[in-house]
């Protein structure tokens, strides 16, 4: 597992760790992002909110999405305050333009 930043467009720098394919971070209670490598770093596809909840299959949904798009790494950070969550996802898919979106329950490819 290795650390890495990602900075949203406030210029603010969150810490995730990347994390094995196969490993449980599922279960992890905050944000996940997912990346592929490419020419001049890593290109973030889609990010997730992560529930915490045992069995959830939404963040396994949006990685697969993700890998359609070439995504092969995952990224976590937990974070237990849904809002503070919410708010830093917000920062990071201003700063960052995924490739997908996530725009009222649909996936959507970013322009």
């Amino acid at each position: 597992m290795r650390e890495m930043k990602f900075r949203g467009q406030s210029g603010k720098a969150y810490r995730f760790t990347r994390m094995a394919v196969n490993a449980p971070w599922a279960k992890v209670r905050g944000a996940a992002l997912f990346a592929a490598q490419g020419p001049f770093g890593l290109r973030v596809i889609r990010m997730c909110k992560l529930r915490g909840r045992e069995h959830d299959v939404q963040p396994i949904w949006a990685f697969a999405e993700a890998e359609r798009y070439g995504a092969k790494a995952v990224f976590v950070m937990a974070e237990d305050d849904a809002d503070r969550c919410a708010a830093i996802m917000a920062d990071l898919e201003a700063g960052l333009n995924p490739v997908c979106r996530e725009t009222g329950g649909t996936v959507a490819l970013a322009a």
